[in-house]
């Protein structure tokens, strides 16, 4: 008896000494509030679309109120009262961000009227401040430099390594993360950011990690983009080997499947750079032609990018092939290629 007793003393003591991170109840908010706020719990998602609930919110809640919720036990109107404080134009909304990084609970977000996932509260947090378009460059710095050096788990932490410049207080965290990713395009996205770094000691371990191709060609282009960055002599078989073993045998599975692919081979400014383009340019070596007047489109882009006097006659030899489109917008910016951070 005696032991139950001390045993059940001990988890007072404990529970008493554990403060819930978010503490504040439906029941704590304003009867003509509660009303709104529990409809918006029970759906047990957030929709893709505002309803009248969130509106309502919008339009009648306190700053207060807000930072209150912000500390509400369901985390769908945690993200629901953020939200609300960033289409409100609130001052301390980057602030407020900062001190709910590590808010991890996840929910069901419908981002498309067909499409949903789960994502951390964090993580939405900062797409919504993001999406918002008021970050200035300063604060997305200091946003990245707290996920990187404090929340590495979150989601988001691939997208800023993958953007950001190389600095060497991040080299470490990128290469362990690398080394510990369990998804396969997430691996690979992470070693395009280590390649950014362009050092030496670390070609073999790039090179281990791109030795398998993904079945998604999407999360290939990592791997060309990572080449693009760094093009090391020790790289070079790999591409050969994707032109062999992907091109050659395989369906393209879309027109600007070979985008990065070609600037990639044209970065070497080779002999052998030049003659991988050249093979690229003969339909007999693809299953399927049905993309290959792209493929020509995007091994003149390349070569255009990466000028050299080895491509001087693969250039003359294009570009009378590129439409008054191609050649308008051949120094333009690409707009796929813009950065969040």
């Amino acid at each position: 008896m005696k032991k139950i007793a001390y045993i059940i003393l001990i988890s007072i003591l404990f529970s008493c000494g554990r403060e819930k991170p978010y503490p504040n109840k439906i029941s704590d908010f304003r009867s003509e509030l509660q009303i709104h706020l529990k409809k918006l719990a029970s759906e047990k998602k957030l929709p893709s679309s505002d309803t009248i609930a969130r509106n309502f919110i919008k339009e009648n809640c306190t700053k207060e109120e807000l930072l209150k919720l912000l500390n509400c036990e369901d985390p769908i109107l945690r993200v629901i009262a953020y939200r609300t404080l960033v289409n409100k134009n609130d001052k301390d909304y980057f602030k407020i961000l900062l001190g709910h990084l590590s808010d991890t609970t996840k929910v069901e977000w419908w981002y498309y009227e067909d499409a949903a996932d789960n994502f951390m509260v964090s993580d939405l947090l900062i797409r919504k401040a993001v999406d918002s378009r008021k970050l200035r460059q300063t604060e997305k710095n200091i946003l990245v430099d707290s996920v990187l050096l404090k929340h590495i788990y979150l989601p988001n932490s691939i997208g800023m390594m993958m953007d950001i410049n190389p600095q060497e207080k991040y080299y470490s965290i990128i290469k362990n993360q690398s080394s510990k990713s369990s998804d396969e395009c997430e691996k690979l996205a992470i070693t395009f950011s280590l390649s950014k770094f362009k050092k030496e000691n670390d070609v073999e371990y790039i090179k281990n990690n791109f030795k398998k191709f993904s079945e998604n060609p999407n999360c290939n282009n990592y791997i060309f983009k990572s080449f693009e960055e760094f093009p090391n002599k020790e790289f070079f078989p790999i591409l050969v080997n994707f032109f062999n073993e992907e091109i050659k045998k395989k369906k393209q599975f879309g027109h600007d499947a070979l985008k990065y692919y070609c600037r990639a081979i044209a970065k070497y400014k080779s002999q052998e750079s030049l003659e991988l383009l050249t093979q690229i340019l003969d339909r007999k070596n693809y299953p399927d032609t049905w993309y290959f007047k792209y493929n020509e489109e995007f091994v003149f882009k390349a070569i255009h990018k990466y000028n050299d006097p080895i491509y001087d006659n693969l250039y003359k030899k294009l570009k009378p092939k590129m439409s008054t489109f191609i050649m308008e917008y051949l120094d333009k910016p690409d707009y796929e290629e813009r950065k969040t951070w």
